[in-house]
């Protein structure tokens, strides 16, 4: 949500139904949605210099004139002029940016979000369920609702290692000291960093210059993409191979999600990495669940479905045990969400989202799902510079690098 800027004032110049409808949240829009969100918007205009926030906070915020200079979490500054694409978008919360400075006088739109209803993903259409198979279905559900049942945790080492990261006592060497623990981790993390992915200026040889010259965060990402695998088990033999191919396939779009954060200002590639890895955790509890329900199992279309219905709420529920949820959540929730418009710069979310798309390319999946420009998300990558084509060349080009990345997490 954003507020309006306190040191606005309103302009008489009338707001017209064109201005409005060029908005990525109201594009495709009834008219009537438009006529309701055209009285609603307010003009402000805005002197060069930082920006402050009212109380205000139900409104969205765009940039009609001007241009505005965002600093993203990680420090990166991303320059946003009123011909981008990207000032179709909201402008993000300050909660979600370091700050917002107007490079110039700038002209805003604003737009209560009461008069954006966003637009739901429309499920797939259920299967006609047996009376076994309803029986199953709710027996499953009796299941993820009880007590007793147990969602999936992080490896202990990887507990161990967050927690090392997030205390202001610890040391690169303390954190390094564990991560050694492993010799196998403390393979793949070097193997990792050393690949041609990662491009190095040079060599890295061990665990602490590795901690050292990653930063904390991008160290907690890599241990953590090192060390999921050990949790994408089953004991189902008949289930195996989807837990398997779900494995594989999120190796697939964390390595997609990297390469693409390579090329998109504001975004850390190796939190793309991880965001990537668990976009669809939730289903590893599904799996897990149906494995007591096996006759859910039986038809492919009624597994898919019940996995589908479930994953995401199951998905929430583990990131938020892993207190990974204020970091992840929107790129879990929005996995399905190809309307989705997110803010003005590109976020994790965005860019999980097009890696899947990516992913999907030259499956049977591919035909259901929208063109890749036809998705809000793909306007933002790369500064709004990518065309279909381009995001193609992007990741032919970088075809060894995701192959390589795949294969390091996936092994």
């Amino acid at each position: 949500m954003f507020g309006i800027w306190s040191t606005s004032k309103p302009r008489t110049r009338p707001i017209e139904i064109p201005q409005i409808e060029r908005l990525a949240p109201l594009t495709g829009r009834s008219r009537a949605e438009l006529h309701v969100a055209t009285a609603e918007a307010q003009r402000r205009s805005v002197a060069a210099g930082s920006l402050e926030l009212s109380s205000d906070d139900e409104r969205l915020c765009f940039l009609e004139q001007g241009a505005l200079q965002i600093t993203a979490r990680n420090g990166a500054n991303i320059a946003i002029t009123s011909d981008q694409q990207a000032a179709a978008f909201p402008l993000p919360p300050l909660s979600h940016v370091g700050a917002i400075v107007a490079r110039e006088d700038c002209s805003l739109l604003t737009i209560p979000q009461s008069a954006v209803h966003r637009r739901r993903p429309v499920p797939p259409p259920a299967p006609e369920l047996t009376s076994a198979e309803r029986e199953a279905r709710d027996g499953l559900l009796r299941h993820f609702a009880s007590d007793h049942h147990e969602l999936p945790g992080l490896p202990d080492l990887a507990m161990k290692i967050g927690a090392a990261i997030d205390s202001h006592v610890t040391g690169s060497d303390d954190i390094a000291r564990l991560i050694q623990i492993d010799p196998v981790l403390s393979t793949r993390i070097l193997s990792v960093v050393n690949s041609a992915a990662f491009g190095g200026v040079s060599q890295v040889t061990s665990i602490p210059q590795a901690t050292t010259r990653l930063g904390r965060n991008k160290v907690r990402s890599l241990v953590f993409s090192c060390l999921l695998k050990n949790i994408f088990k089953v004991q189902s033999t008949a289930l195996k191979h989807h837990m398997e191919a779900l494995w594989l396939r999120s190796a697939h779009v964390a390595a997609l999600s990297y390469m693409l954060a390579k090329v998109t200002p504001g975004i850390d590639p190796e939190q793309a990495l991880l965001a990537g890895l668990i976009h669809d955790i939730g289903a590893i509890a599904v799996i897990g669940g149906i494995a007591h329900f096996p006759r859910l199992a039986e038809r492919e279309g009624v597994f898919h479905h019940v996995l589908g219905e479930l994953s995401a709420p199951l998905g929430t529920r583990i990131l938020d045990h892993w207190h990974l949820l204020d970091t992840f959540g929107e790129a879990l929730r929005g996995v399905n969400d190809w309307h989705r418009s997110g803010w003005s710069i590109a976020d994790i979310a965005d860019v999980v989202l097009i890696a899947r798309l990516h992913a999907t390319i030259g499956s049977p999946d591919h035909r259901h799902l929208p063109f890749i420009d036809a998705v809000p998300a793909f306007r933002k990558l790369a500064d709004g510079e990518l065309t279909p084509l381009g995001s193609l060349a992007v990741l032919e080009r970088a075809a060894a690098e995701v192959r390589e990345i795949q294969s390091l997490i996936a092994s």
